[in-house]
C-alpha cells in the first residue's frame, strides 16, 4: 500500500513544470552467521538530491505503526537503529520543507538504507489522493465510505442514509439496521441526543458534500454507549489536513410535486497550530404527501362497518442552521477543541382528511381540516481536552457535553359533514386545538483512557454521566361556540420526565499472534429515572444494568477473516415517544406517545467472514438476535369507532439473519456495491386489554448502487441505485413491497460538480401496511411523494499546501483497526 501512495505521487509529479527526480535509494544486504531471533541493526545516510549530507533529519521507525525509536542524522547524514529484532519496519524521513518519505523494510538481517531526500516530494499545490472502496470491514462494523460516491451531492445526510447499505427508515425518523429498529446516530464518534422526527429533520437540513462516511456498526463496543439495540450509525465527516482556507459551496433545487431549495457553505481554516472549521445551510423543503386509509370494523358492530380515509397534506419545512467549532493544539501533547452547534425547523402543515363512513342501510362523509405549526430549535455545545501521554499511543480525553431543545407544537382540527350531493358543509361536528410545549435540557461528561501495553497489549477504560431534563406541556382545548375556547381536562396533561445515567466501562485488546486476537467488554449503568403527569409522580426507577461485549477475530491471511462478536445493548423511549400529545388524521384517529413505555433489552450474537481479492470484497454476517420488551407502534381501538396508534411494550421479538455485501471493480469504468439480506423474524406478546400476537415471518431486501464511469477527459460519470424491500411482517402489521430508485448523472469541471438526478421514478416507493387486530382490519397507503428529479451544483474552492509536520495515528489504532 505505502509503495501504491510513493508510485502514485511519483507519477503524478512528472506532470507538474517542477523538474522531478526519482528517488534513489540503495539496500545493502550484509549475511550474518546469526539469523532469526538475533539482534539486527538498521544503517545508513541520509543526503539531498545533489548528494550531500543533510544534517539534523528526523529518522523514526514504526512497526506496525507502533514507534519503535527516534534518531537524528549526525554531521555526515549518518544515522543507525540497533537491536532490532526480525520484523517488517517503516521507516520515515522528515527534514524542513521536504517531504516524508516511507519506504517498507522487512528485515532479515543487519541492513544498510542510503536514502536520498529531493525538493520534488513537495508536490507544489499537488495532492494525491487515494480511492478507498466504496464498503470497507472491520471487527464491529461496515463502513461506506460515501465521499467517493455520487450520491453526496447534492442530497442531505438523510437521503443519504436512506441509501446506506444494511439500513433502512421511517417517515416519522425511526432508523433501522439489518431490519431491526432503534439505531442510534453518533456524529463523529458523539451521540447526538436527538431521536424520531426532531433527528429526521435536523439531518435532513445538513448538506451531505462533506462527508467522509457511514460507519453502521452492528455490535458496538463497550466504550459506546449501551443505548440502540439496532446499533449505531457514526456519521463521519471530512478532515482538513492540510494548511490555509478551502471551502465547499452548494446549491440544489428539487422538483416533487412542489419545489424545493438548499443552499450550504463549509469553510475551514488551518494555520500552524489551529484549527476552525463552520458551516452554514438554510433549506426549504416542500412537499405533498397522499396517504388513504381503509378500516374494516367487527361484524358485531351494529352501526359502522366500513370506514375510508383520504389524506392530502401539503408541507413546508425551513431549516436554517450552523456550526462552528476549533481546535488548538497546545504543544505536541495537549489539544483542546470546542464546537457549537444550532439547528431550527419550521414546519407549516396542512392536512385534509375526506372521511367516508358506511352503516348498514346508509352512509356519511365527514372532511375534516387539519393546521400543524411545529416550531424547533436544538442548540448544543461540546468542548474537548485530549492529553497524550506518550508516544506509543496512550491518550486521555474528556468531553463535556451541553444540549437544549425546544419545540413549539400547535395544532387545529375541524371536522364537518358533507352533503352526498353538493359536497357542501352541512354542520360542524367538532373543532377543537392542541399545543405542546417541550423543553429538552441533556447535559454530560465523558472521560476516556486509551492505554496500550506494548505492541499487542492494549486497554480502555472510561466513566460517563449523563442528566436529561425533559418539560411537555399538553393543551387540548374543545370550541364550544365561535372564538370561544375550553379547556379538556381529560385530554390534556402536564408530564415531566429526569433521567440520570451513570456508567463505567472497561475494554481489553489482545493480539495473540499474527492470526488471533480478540477483545472483551463490560460496561455497567445506574439508571435513575423520575416522571410527573398532571405532578402526580408515576414514574421512580433506580435499577442497574450490566452490558457485556466479545469480539473473536481468526484471519486465516491478509485478505480472509472470521470474527465471532457478542453484544448486548438497551433500546430507552425517545423522548418525543414519551410526549403524550396527539396528532389527528381525523377527530376518531390519532397518533399519541405513551408515557409509561419501558426499556428494551437486545442481545446479539453474529459471525462475520470477509474475503478480498482481485475479484472484489466479500462479506457474510450470519447473526441471532433476542430482544425483551420491545415497543412499537401499534393500533388499538379504544372505544367505539376510535383508532388510536401509539408505542406500546408488547413482548419479545426473535430473529435470525444473514448479510451478504459484495465490493468490485467489475471493470475500469464499473464498480458495482450490492447488498443482500434475509432474515426469520418470531414475535410473541400481546396489549391493550386482549390483543395477542404470535407471529413468523421472513424478511429479504436486495440493494445495489452502480458507479459507471463514462468519459474521464470529460468528466462524466453515472450512478444507478436499486433497492426492493419484499413483503413482509413486523409484529401485527403486515408490509408491502418497496422498490426504490434513483438515477444520477455528474458533469466535473474542475473544482465545480453539477449533478442530475432523479429518484423513485416507478413511483413505487409507498409505505403499504395491513393490519389485523382481532376482527378489526385496516389497510393503509402512504405515499411520501417522493418521485422527483434534482439539480445541484458544488464548487470547492480556496487554497491548501501540504504541512511540513504529518499527522500520525497513535499506537492504539493500529491494534483497533486489526481487530
Amino acid at each position: 500500500m505505502i509503495k501504491f501512495f510513493i508510485r502514485i505521487a511519483v507519477d503524478y509529479s512528472k506532470s507538474i513544470t517542477v523538474k522531478r527526480s526519482k528517488n534513489y535509494f540503495t539496500l545493502l544486504v550484509l549475511f550474518c552467521s546469526s539469523i532469526g531471533y538475533s539482534q539486527l541493526s538498521i544503517t545508513g545516510k541520509v543526503t539531498n538530491e545533489d548528494e550531500k549530507p543533510l544534517v539534523s533529519v528526523l529518522v523514526s521507525i514504526y512497526s506496525k505503526k507502533n514507534i519503535i525509536s527516534n534518531t537524528i542524522t549526525d554531521s555526515i547524514g549518518s544515522y543507525s537503529f540497533k537491536n532490532l529484532k526480525m520484523n517488517n519496519y517503516t521507516i520515515i524521513y522528515s527534514y524542513s520543507t521536504l517531504n516524508d518519505s516511507i519506504p517498507l523494510v522487512r528485515l532479515k538481517t543487519d541492513t544498510i538504507i542510503n536514502f536520498r531526500l529531493q525538493k520534488a516530494n513537495l508536490l507544489d499545490e499537488a495532492i494525491v489522493k487515494y480511492k478507498n472502496p466504496t464498503l470497507t470491514r472491520k471487527i464491529d462494523r461496515l463502513i461506506f465510505n460515501v465521499s467517493d460516491t455520487d450520491i453526496v451531492y447534492g442530497n442531505n445526510i438523510w437521503n443519504v442514509i436512506e441509501k446506506t447499505p444494511l439500513v433502512s427508515s421511517t417517515s416519522d425518523g425511526e432508523i433501522q439496521i439489518n431490519g431491526t429498529s432503534g439505531a442510534i446516530v453518533y456524529v463523529n464518534n458523539k451521540r447526538k441526543m436527538l431521536s424520531g422526527t426532531a433527528l429526521k429533520n435536523y439531518l435532513g437540513s445538513i448538506p451531505a458534500e462533506n462527508l467522509k462516511s457511514i460507519e453502521i456498526i452492528t455490535t458496538p463496543p463497550s466504550k459506546y454507549d449501551s443505548e440502540g439495540s439496532a446499533g449505531i450509525l457514526n456519521i463521519v465527516f471530512k478532515k482538513n489536513k492540510e494548511e490555509g482556507l478551502i471551502g465547499d459551496l452548494s446549491l440544489s433545487s428539487r422538483q416533487t410535486a412542489v419545489n424545493s431549495q438548499a443552499i450550504s457553505n463549509s469553510l475551514n481554516y488551518r494555520k500552524g497550530k489551529l484549527n476552525v472549521f463552520t458551516t452554514a445551510y438554510l433549506s426549504n423543503r416542500n412537499r405533498q404527501p397522499k396517504f388513504s386509509k381503509e378500516i374494516l370494523y367487527s361484524r358485531n358492530n351494529n352501526q359502522l362497518e366500513n370506514r375510508v380515509i383520504n389524506s392530502f397534506n401539503d408541507f413546508e419545512i425551513e431549516s436554517p442552521g450552523f456550526n462552528l467549532g476549533s481546535d488548538y493544539q497546545i504543544n505536541s501533547k495537549n489539544i483542546i477543541g470546542v464546537l457549537f452547534d444550532y439547528s431550527g425547523s419550521w414546519h407549516n402543515e396542512k392536512r385534509i382528511a375526506l372521511r367516508n363512513d358506511y352503516f348498514k342501510n346508509s352512509g356519511s362523509v365527514y372532511v375534516t381540516h387539519n393546521k400543524d405549526e411545529l416550531k424547533s430549535k436544538t442548540f448544543s455545545i461540546n468542548l474537548n481536552y485530549e492529553k497524550k501521554i506518550d508516544s506509543l499511543g496512550k491518550a486521555l480525553t474528556f468531553d463535556l457535553d451541553f444540549l437544549k431543545f425546544i419545540s413549539r407544537n400547535n395544532s387545529v382540527s375541524a371536522t364537518d359533514m358533507i352533503d352526498q350531493m353538493t359536497n357542501n358543509p352541512l354542520f360542524n361536528l367538532n373543532t377543537f386545538r392542541s399545543s405542546s410545549p417541550q423543553e429538552n435540557t441533556i447535559g454530560s461528561f465523558k472521560m476516556d483512557l486509551e492505554y496500550p501495553v506494548n505492541e499487542r497489549f492494549s486497554f480502555d477504560i472510561g466513566l460517563k454521566s449523563s442528566i436529561s431534563v425533559i418539560d411537555n406541556n399538553l393543551i387540548f382545548e374543545n370550541r364550544s361556540s365561535e372564538n370561544v375556547w375550553e379547556n379538556d381536562i381529560l385530554r390534556s396533561n402536564l408530564f415531566k420526565y429526569d433521567e440520570n445515567i451513570n456508567a463505567v466501562y472497561g475494554l481489553f485488546n489482545h493480539e495473540l499472534s499474527s492470526k488471533w486476537s480478540y477483545q472483551i467488554g463490560v460496561r455497567f449503568e445506574n439508571t435513575i429515572s423520575k416522571g410527573w403527569l398532571q405532578k402526580v409522580k408515576v414514574i421512580d426507577k433506580n435499577y442497574n444494568n450490566i452490558f457485556p461485549t466479545a469480539f473473536l477475530k481468526y484471519a486465516t491471511s491478509k485478505d480472509k477473516s472470521y470474527v465471532l462478536a457478542i453484544t448486548s445493548r438497551i433500546t430507552r423511549p425517545s423522548y418525543w415517544d414519551l410526549n403524550p400529545f396527539r396528532t389527528y388524521t381525523t377527530d376518531e384517529t390519532y397518533f399519541e406517545g405513551n408515557p409509561f413505555l419501558l426499556p428494551s433489552k437486545y442481545y446479539r450474537q453474529e459471525i462475520s467472514y470477509m474475503s478480498s481479492s482481485s475479484k472484489g470484497t466479500l462479506t457474510i454476517q450470519l447473526a441471532t438476535s433476542q430482544t425483551f420488551d420491545e415497543f412499537f407502534s401499534l393500533p388499538s381501538n379504544p372505544t367505539e369507532n376510535i383508532i388510536s396508534n401509539k408505542k406500546t411494550n408488547y413482548g419479545n421479538k426473535y430473529g435470525f439473519s444473514n448479510t451478504v455485501t459484495y465490493y468490485s471493480q467489475l471493470q475500469p469504468w464499473w464498480k458495482l456495491t450490492s447488498t443482500l439480506l434475509s432474515a426469520f423474524v418470531n414475535t410473541k406478546g400481546s396489549y391493550a386489554e386482549n390483543i395477542n400476537i404470535n407471529d413468523k415471518t421472513y424478511l429479504f431486501s436486495v440493494s445495489a448502487n452502480q458507479n459507471f464511469t463514462i468519459s474521464n477527459q470529460k468528466g462524466l460519470t453515472c450512478s444507478l441505485i436499486v433497492s426492493n424491500t419484499f413483503p413482509n411482517t413486523i409484529v401485527n402489521t403486515h408490509i408491502g413491497n418497496r422498490l426504490e430508485t434513483e438515477i444520477r448523472l455528474r458533469k466535473s469541471i474542475g473544482n465545480l460538480n453539477i449533478t442530475l438526478s432523479a429518484q423513485d421514478v416507478l413511483k413505487s416507493n409507498k409505505d403499504k401496511y395491513r393490519i389485523q387486530v382481532n376482527d378489526l382490519r385496516i389497510t393503509d397507503e402512504n405515499y411520501h411523494d417522493t418521485r422527483s428529479v434534482a439539480l445541484a451544483l458544488s464548487y470547492s474552492f480556496g487554497k491548501s499546501t501540504i504541512k511540513d509536520k504529518r499527522d500520525r495515528e497513535t499506537g492504539i489504532s493500529d491494534i483497533k483497526n486489526r481487530m
